[in-house]
């Protein structure tokens, strides 16, 4: 065969992505023609696809030799140092290539990406804005320029570019995953998920988009159960299991004196899981049970070295691949596997459709169904999830006597100050809840609550506010509901000894819905402050309800939306019974089984045994 109809033979294949083949012809060709430019060029360029760095720049800087004045040699060997991280050399080459030529859109597209990389996101702006003047369809300009700008908190210019990649490229699922992102970002979960939907429908196996969608969804207030678990099942279709003949066998004692029990997160830090799990894990070691911990993060503070101390054996796995980690686990031995993530983020949810362990448990990360049939039980309590309330869930609900988990304390004391109300003479009402839980209906329903008591105020604190875009969004929308902004104060995220301290300055605190509080809801009573909530129809909205019947506080429970208000209005006029609150809350909610971890972990070492021996 001659020497071009062997190139042209590697050039079809390589355009239908049949890159063995195409590597394989493009040799040939160089066998007998060693210095066969093209054949070089493209040879590189099918290297930086398949990951062979090393080649590629062998290759790329062969055909420079060749072609000095090659602009798509010096981008594409710009794009192997910017895959290995070497951005400053990426940076150069992305430059000779625009200077070769100058109207090089993906030259400048890149070269705005390796300023992006470097955190220099003006100068990535203005390279993105000359591709798209040189290509005004140049969709990856426009998807990057999107994403700079989500960084720069310029929501509404991302949701434009991404609108833009969209049009251009109504397949484009990262455009339509990131769109979801944003208005996600800006409550608009409806919105979100329906984006969420149109990447996946792009890309069917797009876990991210599916882990997002699931998660949006709890947001929404009219979400059906049937339709959340039909979607996780899709989810669970979507993964591929890894074959059976490249896995350990297991590994695990069948007649164990100790219980083996790993936990998969990425959240052994300081965030609710890491305060979840504190006391517990105490008390859980040194018992019948042996603990492994799977971090699937490296973030490290001091709450992640206190847990790792309690951990017999701690695994780093965010940088493993699944089929590593399985056999990680089954080497270990695992009895049973915890999932502390479901669909949030960090989560490693395919690993465990390949049952890495005998016994799969979901428990704390996630309010809701995985969708995965492999995960064996959810553990809750009969608030959070009643007996009668069992649909939308794959796994089977285990509940515990009380609580679904039990809270840390924190390891310093705040003291608890007089009741705001009495030096104020006005009753301040308060949330720490993450933005996201504040969506228009709470927004309205706590307006009718200022209307409706004379003076009173409210007090937001959450992180999110640093973001001056999303903190007048609040004021805007407490605006729209008649509330003069004198009537709101909103405070940005501090460290937690602080943020703890500023309950001394509210009086009574007003839970979210459809998306409860959980942590928040605990600090708050930790602090002397009492969480008026409304009942909930599903896991994620009864949380709070659940932490008030274990606090024995059942009357702060409201049965609906009026009730919540007449209950707000009832107990703002009641300064002897939030000065009680503020004086003995804090004493009972630790004798509670809010905080009694002694107790809990007994019990969940009692469930996590019932389990091992139902099956064995």
């Amino acid at each position: 065969m001659k020497i071009e109809k062997i190139f042209d033979e590697a050039v079809k294949n390589h355009k239908k992505n049949d890159l063995q083949i195409a590597e394989n012809l493009y040799n040939q060709v160089l066998n007998i023609e060693p210095n066969h430019f093209e054949s070089i060029f493209l040879l590189g360029t099918l290297s930086i696809k398949i990951m062979d760095f090393d080649r590629a720049k062998q290759l790329l800087n062969k055909a420079i030799s060749i072609q000095p004045d090659h602009a798509k040699s010096h981008n594409n060997l710009g794009t192997v140092f910017n895959k290995l991280g070497e951005i400053k050399k990426a940076l150069t080459y992305y430059q000779k290539a625009i200077n070769i030529d100058p109207n090089y859109a993906d030259a400048h597209s890149n070269l705005g990406g390796a300023y992006n990389e470097l955190g220099n996101f003006k100068k990535a702006i203005i390279y993105y804005e000359k591709a798209i003047k040189i290509e005004p369809n140049h969709s990856d300009a426009h998807y990057n320029l999107g994403t700079t700008l989500v960084k720069l908190d310029k929501y509404h210019e991302a949701i434009i570019c991404y609108e833009k990649v969209i049009k251009i490229d109504p397949n484009y699922a990262p455009a339509h995953y990131n769109l979801g992102n944003v208005l996600r970002r800006l409550g608009k979960f409806q919105n979100a998920k329906n984006s969420y939907e149109k990447a996946i429908k792009s890309k069917q196996n797009y876990p991210q988009a599916y882990n997002n969608m699931l998660f949006t969804s709890l947001y929404l207030k009219k979400s059906d159960s049937s339709d959340y678990l039909l979607r996780a099942t899709e989810f669970r279709s979507s993964l591929k299991s890894i074959k059976k003949d490249s896995l350990l066998k297991y590994q695990y004692n069948s007649k164990p004196t100790k219980l083996k029990i790993g936990f998969v997160s990425g959240d052994f830090r300081e965030h609710p899981v890491g305060f979840f799990l504190l006391n517990t894990l105490y008390h859980l070691k040194d018992t019948n049970l042996e603990l492994v911990a799977y971090s699937n993060s490296n973030v490290r503070d001091n709450l992640t070295i206190k847990l790792k101390s309690y951990f017999d054996i701690w695994h780093e796995i965010e940088n493993l691949n699944d089929k590593d980690i399985i056999n990680k686990i089954r080497n270990d031995g695992v009895h049973i596997l915890i999932d502390l993530s479901g669909h949030s983020d960090k989560n490693r949810l395919p690993i465990f459709i390949n049952k890495p362990a005998p016994i799969q448990v979901s428990w704390l990360g996630y309010p809701a169904s995985t969708g995965l049939p492999e995960i064996d039980y959810l553990i809750a309590d009969s608030f959070v999830i009643p007996n009668n309330h069992t649909e939308g869930f794959s796994e089977k609900i285990f509940r515990l006597p009380n609580i679904w988990a039990c809270f840390s304390p924190p390891d310093f004391d705040v003291e608890i100050e007089n009741l705001p109300a009495i030096k104020n003479e006005y009753i301040t009402f308060g949330s720490f809840n993450h933005i996201s839980k504040l969506n228009n209906e709470v927004i309205s329903l706590w307006s009718k609550i200022l209307k409706s008591i004379l003076k009173s105020k409210i007090l937001l604190k959450t992180e999110q506010f640093n973001n001056l875009y999303l903190k007048n969004k609040i004021i805007r929308q407490f605006k729209k509901n008649e509330i003069n902004q004198d009537s709101i104060i909103l405070e940005e995220g501090d460290p937690r000894n602080k943020l703890l301290s500023t309950y001394n300055k509210i009086d009574i605190a007003l839970d979210t819905f459809p998306y409860s509080g959980g942590a928040t809801t605990l600090e708050s009573i930790w602090m002397g402050v009492p969480v008026l909530t409304i009942k909930g129809y599903k896991f994620v909205s009864r949380t709070t309800e659940s932490i008030n019947r274990n606090a024995g506080m059942s009357d702060w429970i409201a049965n609906d939306e009026n009730l919540y208000v007449e209950k707000a209005i009832k107990f703002s006029k009641d300064i002897h019974l939030l000065t009680k609150f503020n004086k003995e809350l804090r004493k009972k909610a630790l004798e509670s089984p809010l905080f009694d971890s002694k107790s809990f972990a007994k019990q969940l070492n009692n469930a996590l045994w019932e389990m091992w021996n139902k099956k064995f």
